[in-house]
């Protein structure tokens, strides 16, 4: 078998999924909200630059960003769970096929070391004057070099299954590009150099003590791959119905049982019981939901300007409001929901408390926080808006997508 025809097969067919889902998910107002909050984090952003002190830590900065960047690093392979039987009997001919998926895999990440570095560019030159272009380029090269290195250690370390020698391996690795950076960052060669002799030995050890001595983990690389095509998956059924998504739900016992025994057993809140428990449950919703509001915590923190916390505040409540409007869908599979004596009318309607009450939520953790970082009337304005923002969403938007969504 031509293994690298079969890589040329899995890519294409991997390139057309992204594209179609892609589509769908910022074809609707998620691409316009996208554009809005660039540009306007690129104004605010630049605003800041202004009043940075000539004593901020870029370098820390730059160090723990980057060294999440490079350490997290893993090779795509787009293997199957029947290529454990298929492909078997042709393992030493998968040399082509994992090259493959060693370039793709440092192509795509090394996207995402660009997009940073370009961002964090203008705060580099603002802190340390005598940095020119040039220096940033060879920063970008000296970051794509260590990536290359994390790429192989990663790969050299999936071959054995204790996992706690991979927490291991992750620590060590992510202290040690750090420091890395850091130091060439902070243009400290001599200990620079020190930091990568550690970082060869970390490589060395993995090879003969992990790489050699073990054979070609089918069942782990196949385990790797489901974990990230269900990731994306995930994300993109926030926007879109994704059919191939493999829901596995959270227990959280204690939050479940704190939320559900203030619920209702009546008929009519039967939907959004279920509702509530699928938010909470769920690995993306309440996660997303978390991390929104800590978001709005944030800019309100960073923006100096008063309307441009306004804006990035009432931003993230449409979003928070628009991304949980799929949960609408979320059983959509489940034949047992249609044997609920219960109407269409009662289960958009449980949709609409649950958003309205997760925004009405948000409102109420991040008025404080404009009291913290400001003054009761900065709080008293945000929270006018954002019920008028709120009312608007429930009773226009909300309610349109919602019967758009039932007639599909």
């Amino acid at each position: 078998m031509n293994t690298n025809q079969l890589w040329k097969e899995r890519f294409n067919q991997h390139i057309k999924m992204l594209s179609r889902y892609l589509k769908l998910m910022f074809n609707d107002h998620l691409a316009f909200a996208l554009i809005f909050f660039v540009a306007a984090f690129a104004y605010f952003y630049q605003q800041w630059l202004q009043t940075v002190p000539p004593d901020f830590p870029v370098e820390w900065i730059m160090a723990i960003i980057f060294g999440f960047l490079v350490t997290f690093s893993s090779v795509r392979t787009f293997l199957r769970q029947a290529d454990e039987v298929f492909l078997l009997p042709i393992e030493n001919e998968m040399k082509p096929y994992i090259r493959n998926g060693f370039i793709y895999s440092l192509v795509i990440q090394s996207y995402w070391i660009a997009l940073f570095l370009f961002a964090l560019t203008p705060l580099l030159m603002v802190v340390k004057a005598d940095i020119t272009i040039g220096r940033v380029l060879v920063l970008f090269a000296f970051f794509i070099v260590l990536k290359i290195g994390n790429l192989f250690a990663g790969w050299f370390t999936q071959k054995t299954r204790d996992t706690s020698y991979h927490y291991l391996d992750y620590g060590v690795r992510l202290v040690t590009n750090i420091l890395l950076i850091f130091f060439v960052v902070s243009e400290i060669w001599l200990l620079a150099a020190v930091a990568v002799i550690v970082f060869i030995g970390i490589m060395l050890v993995h090879y003969f003590q992990v790489n050699v001595k073990n054979s070609f983990p089918w069942d782990l690389l196949i385990e790797k791959e489901e974990e990230k095509l269900q990731f994306f998956y995930r994300m993109a059924n926030l926007s879109t119905d994704v059919p191939n998504l493999k829901q596995k739900p959270k227990k959280r016992h204690w939050l479940v049982r704190l939320v559900t025994s203030s619920l209702s057993f009546k008929q009519e809140q039967s939907f959004f019981y279920l509702y509530s428990i699928t938010f909470l449950r769920s690995r993306d919703y309440f996660g997303m939901y978390f991390r929104l509001i800590l978001l709005s915590i944030f800019f309100v923190y960073w923006i100096p300007l008063f309307w441009g916390k306004i804006f990035f505040s009432l931003l993230l409540l449409f979003v928070s409001g628009f991304q949980f409007i799929t949960i609408y869908h979320h059983h959509k599979g489940l034949d047992w929901i249609k044997l609920y004596p219960v109407s269409e009318t009662v289960r958009k309607k449980a949709i609409h408390q649950l958003i309205l009450l997760l925004m009405i939520i948000q409102i109420l953790v991040i008025f404080p926080v404009y009291i913290w970082f400001g003054n009761i009337g900065n709080a008293l304005i945000f929270t006018g808006l954002a019920i008028v923002l709120t009312i608007l969403f429930e009773t226009f938007y909300l309610k349109n997508r919602m019967n758009r969504m039932s007639d599909s």
